[in-house]
């Protein structure tokens, strides 16, 4: 709940950041983020799944905390200095990447972008940390704070006229802030006394997900911004690329926090109880997830004009067609559950099977685009990088039924999408009248899809009891949602 909050504001944030850069100036500042995320996928090394993954089972094997606070010290100080080594790169051979899709006069944002790489690097680390150790009260308090500080920040600064370096330096002043709070709370967790663990199979843990990483850079939006710069798409196109997959990726809000969170529940309960309890706990939080994600998804695919219009203004308009065909393939692949899938894949110890499925659809994605376009330009990289999600996501569903029973998240997840068609039509009804408007079809379509949830009772006491189990105070609205046992 407390990473939904945080989405919210950032989302806030990305419409204030995209009405002021305009389309062209939001392209540049896509062309720019490609050089932070890119470079942040080298200097990643898998520290974040290694903290996610071991840390529980270290804290289980070792009660003092002696083995936790030797991989967390550890992890901390290569990560500042592999992040310091790589500053040091951005700065000298950042041109000849600008010269590669001719754009040096971007030169300029040099010193923003090396501030913006470090600090993103830093942050993700700590936040992981307090993630596994399920301290969501703080992360929450935390980072809704720096999401604050980010919308306070780029409002001086736009109010300034600091163009593109108004969105950069208030979102790393920010970040930098929450790390050093982070940092300060966390003390504990790497100040102490150590105990040096059995390493086991961290050194192969790390380089997976290292690997799945930097393989995965051509499924990223990243790679499509660099390959349309290539083939010289214009800055309006590239803006409203970011604008569209950025949107698209913010529609699954209500599973922010939820998969790192999984995947020290999955990592848990199989090694207490083993695959069959693995299997029915990730058909239950599948089948949540669905129910959290397809609504949003299917009435931003049907109402795409009437959002961006609302949101951004009549100026973004044309970017509603290509909101609706990347928000239907962004929505597949998640109410397939690609928030948990590699998780699973980690837990079971397919973790080859992870790599391979994401550098077979980064290849498939990078293939695509130089065929797409050129031809199709924006739409083509938006027809790629979909297909190629969804191709990932069937892959890894492949390899998990192997192994346990999974398929009744699948009746769960047909049900939901039907349930979303059903609770549409008013709406839909109001748009062929010419009567639609955002702020008339939302709340129908949320009234009517609601009502409906009340009516059929979709979830059993199994799946309530897993949600009060995580937070108590909701029993009292779950019982308008599930049906007693037996029936």
């Amino acid at each position: 709940m407390g990473k939904t909050g945080v989405q919210i504001i950032l989302f806030l944030v990305s419409i204030l950041l995209t009405r002021y850069l305009g389309k062209e100036r939001l392209g540049d500042y896509a062309t720019l983020l490609v050089v932070p995320v890119f470079i942040r996928l080298l200097t990643s090394f898998g520290f974040e799944t290694l903290i996610n993954k071991k840390l529980p089972e270290l804290g289980i094997q070792d009660s003092s905390g002696g083995e936790g606070r030797y991989l967390i010290s550890r992890l901390l100080f290569f990560r500042f200095v592999t992040s310091s080594v790589f500053c040091f790169l951005i700065y000298h051979f950042l041109s000849y990447y600008l010269d590669f899709i001719d754009k040096p006069g971007l030169i300029e944002f040099r010193w923003a972008l090396i501030f913006y790489f470090f600090v993103i690097t830093v942050d993700s680390i700590l936040s992981t940390l307090f993630m596994t150790l399920l301290r969501f009260k703080t992360l929450a308090k935390t980072e809704t704070l720096g999401a604050f500080l980010n919308l306070v920040f780029l409002l001086l600064f736009i109010r300034l006229e600091y163009g593109i370096y108004a969105v950069l330096y208030a979102y790393i002043i920010s970040v930098a802030m929450t790390s050093v709070i982070y940092l300060v709370l966390a003390r504990d967790q790497y100040l102490g006394p150590e105990k040096k663990p059995e390493w086991d199979d961290m050194g192969h843990l790390a380089w997976v997900s290292y690997g799945i990483g930097f393989l995965g850079f051509g499924l990223m939006t990243q790679s499509d911004v660099l390959l349309m710069n290539y083939f010289r798409v214009g800055r309006a196109d590239i803006g409203l690329y970011h604008l569209v997959t950025g949107l698209a990726v913010a529609m699954a809000f209500l599973l922010a926090g939820v998969a790192p969170m999984a995947l020290s529940l999955f990592s848990e309960t199989y090694a207490k109880e083993g695959m069959k309890s693995l299997g029915s706990l990730y058909c239950q939080i599948v089948g949540f997830a669905a129910y959290l994600t397809i609504p949003v998804y299917v009435f931003c695919v049907l109402n795409s004009s009437h959002l961006i219009e609302f949101i951004y203004g009549s100026a973004f308009l044309e970017g509603a067609g290509a909101l609706r065909i990347y928000a239907t393939f962004a929505g597949i692949q998640t109410a397939l559950g690609i928030n948990f899938t590699v998780s699973t894949l980690y837990v079971i110890r397919h973790r080859d099977v992870a790599m391979r499925s994401t550098a077979e659809s980064s290849i498939l994605n990078i293939a695509l685009n130089l065929v797409l376009i050129p031809s199709f330009g924006m739409m083509g990289a938006i027809m790629a990088t979909g297909l190629s999600m969804v191709y990932m996501v069937v892959r890894q569903l492949i390899a998990i039924s192997a192994e346990m029973e999974i398929a009744p998240v699948f009746s769960v997840i047909g049900r939901c999408f039907l349930f979303c068609l059903i609770a549409s039509v008013p709406s839909l009804i109001l748009t062929g009248l010419d009567k639609g408007h955002l702020m008339i079809n939302l709340p129908v379509y949320l009234l009517a899809f609601v009502l409906l949830l009340v009516y059929v009772k979709p979830f059993n006491d199994e799946q309530r009891q897993l949600l009060t189990n995580v937070y108590p105070k909701l029993d009292l609205w779950a019982k308008w949602f599930f049906r007693p046992s037996g029936n």
